[in-house]
């Protein structure tokens, strides 16, 4: 098998790799990234990715970094699974939603998750009240940007799940342990659910019951 997800499925940046290669429905090897046991920093890892992050596709020879583009590039590979958009305009719609994800969004969600959760997991004390603060800030306003976007939308482009689906819904797997403030956004609560209840973010969740045994 020559494809390969280097992974740590507890990350949304992770899980959205693991969860798109799941919805194409491509077999693949999993290769467990443990960022508490500093995998990243792997002399082996680092020269598939040199930024000493993760997710990283492997596909033969050809090594991929960056979830949204590995998001993509499955969606592109495996067209019959419709993540990608046949439409230009369409296309286009769901590659400015994946920016925003990298540019508004992933930000937002990752001060939370980095006070609420990452702190915690790697012993570096309690929650910053100011950087909290600062978080709930960039949080709403990117959460009233896309809540007012889902309004009588099933999906993010068009009437059935795209890659930007995926590159933003994986943020709510933080929902709980970041303590994500979704009380005042019915509409990224109602598409969520529908998330949720997809087979392949089922199965992409099962693995972050235990991401070091895997």
């Amino acid at each position: 098998m020559t494809l390969k997800i280097h992974a740590f499925p507890l990350s949304p940046r992770g899980f959205k790799a693991l969860w798109a290669v799941h919805h194409v429905g491509a077999g693949y090897e999993f290769r467990l990234v443990d960022l508490m046991k500093g995998d990243q920093l792997r002399p082996d890892y680092v020269v598939l990715n040199p930024n000493k992050k993760m997710p990283t596709l492997e596909d033969g020879g050809f090594a991929l970094w960056e979830s949204n583009a590995i998001v993509e590039y499955l969606a592109s590979k495996h067209p019959d699974a419709g993540l990608a958009p046949a439409d230009a305009q369409m296309r286009a719609s769901a590659l400015q939603w994946m920016f925003w994800e990298s540019t508004t969004w992933d930000p937002a969600c990752a001060i939370l998750a980095f006070e609420r959760v990452v702190k915690g997991m790697f012993g570096r004390g309690a929650p910053d009240p100011i950087e909290v603060e600062k978080g709930l800030q960039k949080f709403n306003v990117a959460a009233g940007v896309l809540n007012g976007h889902l309004k009588g939308r099933s999906f993010m482009c068009g009437d059935r799940l795209s890659m930007a689906d995926i590159s933003i819904g994986a943020a709510l797997t933080l929902t709980e342990p970041a303590q994500l403030p979704l009380e005042d956004y019915p509409e990224i609560r109602r598409w969520g659910a529908s998330l949720e209840a997809l087979p392949s973010w089922r199965k992409t969740r099962a693995m972050q019951a235990a991401p070091a045994a895997a």
